[in-house]
């Protein structure tokens, strides 16, 4: 835990039991609306307080729609982090979620998620199954690959969305871009780090194009609501899938894929399943590939672009669902022999890579 977070303790502790004192009092007998077999987060280290807490909440969300209580274990310094991030604050509050001290007992059966290999947890144990959480750079075959989640704001309205409306043919058309374009999309070697293009030197390859189909959208002065989302790039044929801020994966991609958008990509090899160019996304590497992409664009036939627009909602459902996901590893109906799940969501690992080389 970094010096700023033991400073920063008074403060958010304080807002922690706010939170949770304030949820305590509103909650009702909450069995029979989350019967199914509980989830619990826990946590020795504050890798998962990247991305503002956005994993909590995703986690608790999927968590919730499964029919599952969620909980965090931890040390009120970590309770204190968590509820420092955004995200995560709304994850303490959500109704079906909770806190457990480190020293408390895991509800019985849970399956647990842990930032430490089994050899390294000295807690009080679960019954139920118990996994270590891969967060990392790399991706070890033959273990289960979390997707990575959509936005918090864009999942709080998800299920309001008619998914099989959204993804109609109707008048798609258009290769789109819209997020961010701040100077911080610029620093990190995106090249070096990954061999994929920064998302700024990607937008400005498609601007020397100058092809009036591609709309390059800044959320810093053209923002688009949370709710208008996913009808928006409903409206678009593809979508150009430019990197995070320290690593390829974004949460627009997972999005678009949602609603049967085409994905423009360069690192469509950090999914799993791996995409396939030409299926269920159009692939490209570097400046020169990103320009061939387009030209080969402009030659599929609607035919063509509707049944890989079917392909990609398909992937989605599939592989890329991350309520499905979670469910099936509750479940054990996906391979969890190895004990361990990736989660390819940072510029370096912060796990032994010999840990899960051996396992």
């Amino acid at each position: 835990m970094q010096l700023k977070n033991v400073l920063r303790f008074p403060f958010d502790i304080h807002r922690a039991n706010r939170i949770l004192a304030n949820r305590a009092a509103t909650i009702i007998d909450l069995g029979p609306i989350y019967p199914n077999r509980p989830i619990v987060l826990d946590l020795y280290t504050s890798q998962m307080l990247l991305d503002c807490g956005r994993h909590f909440a995703s986690l608790a969300h999927y968590s919730g729609k499964i029919g599952s209580r969620f909980a965090v274990r931890s040390t009120r310094l970590m309770l204190a982090g968590i509820a420092h991030k955004r995200y995560g604050a709304e994850m303490l509050a959500q109704p079906h979620a909770t806190w457990i001290p480190a020293d408390g007992e895991i509800p019985a059966a849970a399956l647990v998620l842990s930032d430490v290999s089994l050899s390294q947890q000295t807690r009080s144990r679960s019954t139920g199954p118990t996994f270590e959480m891969l967060i990392g750079r790399d991706i070890p075959p033959n273990r289960p690959v979390m997707p990575y989640p959509m936005h918090p704001a864009t999942l709080s309205g998800f299920e309001k969305h008619r998914l099989n409306d959204l993804r109609e043919p109707r008048n798609r058309e258009g290769i789109l871009f819209a997020g961010s374009q701040k100077a911080r999309y610029s620093r990190n070697p995106m090249q070096r780090t990954f061999g994929v293009l920064g998302r700024l030197q990607l937008l400005e390859t498609l601007r020397q194009i100058q092809d009036p189909s591609i709309v390059l959208r800044d959320s810093a002065t053209e923002p688009i609501e949370a709710n208008d989302w996913l009808p928006f790039l409903a409206k678009h044929r593809f979508f150009v899938c430019c990197p995070g801020v320290a690593q390829p994966m974004c949460h627009n991609l997972i999005e678009s894929m949602s609603v049967g958008t085409i994905p423009l990509i360069e690192y469509g090899d950090r999914l799993r399943p791996e995409l396939v160019d030409g299926f269920n996304a159009v692939c490209f590497r570097g400046s020169n590939g990103l320009r061939e992409a387009i030209a080969r664009i402009r030659g599929f036939s609607i035919d063509q672009l509707e049944q890989m627009s079917r392909n990609v909602s398909q992937t989605y459902d599939e592989s890329l669902c991350g309520k499905q996901f979670l469910r099936s590893l509750r479940d054990a109906t996906v391979d969890t022999a190895a004990g361990q799940v990736v989660m390819p969501f940072h510029s370096e690992n912060l796990f032994a890579s010999e840990r899960s080389d051996a396992a």
